[in-house]
């Protein structure tokens, strides 16, 4: 199993919008069979700053099964054009 971390940070006076876009985005996420779960936190400090955490049998599950096929551009769709940049995108193994 391997944890992804991504954080997002919301475009000015876009903060709400990718909050209930992220909500959203989840359920497209958790659709996936290789899945294990899926939530999302957001800054108290930074509250423009949202990470999405989630958890996937394997690196590949993720990398290719799940960014190279359908359900990968639906998550998008619920948050295209309310985050500034790249998200900063990880990827953890238990040790």
């Amino acid at each position: 199993m391997i944890t992804e971390i991504a954080v997002f940070t919301a475009v000015a006076g876009k903060e709400e919008e990718l909050a209930q876009g992220i909500i959203r985005g989840l359920e497209i996420i958790r659709q996936h069979p290789e899945c294990i779960s899926a939530h999302a936190t957001r800054c108290i400090e930074q509250p423009g700053r949202f990470m999405v955490t989630n958890s996937w049998s394997t690196l590949e599950a993720h990398t290719v099964d799940f960014r190279e096929g359908p359900l990968f551009p639906q998550w998008r769709s619920h948050i295209n054009g309310l985050f500034e940049g790249t998200p900063e995108v990880f990827h953890y193994q238990a040790f």
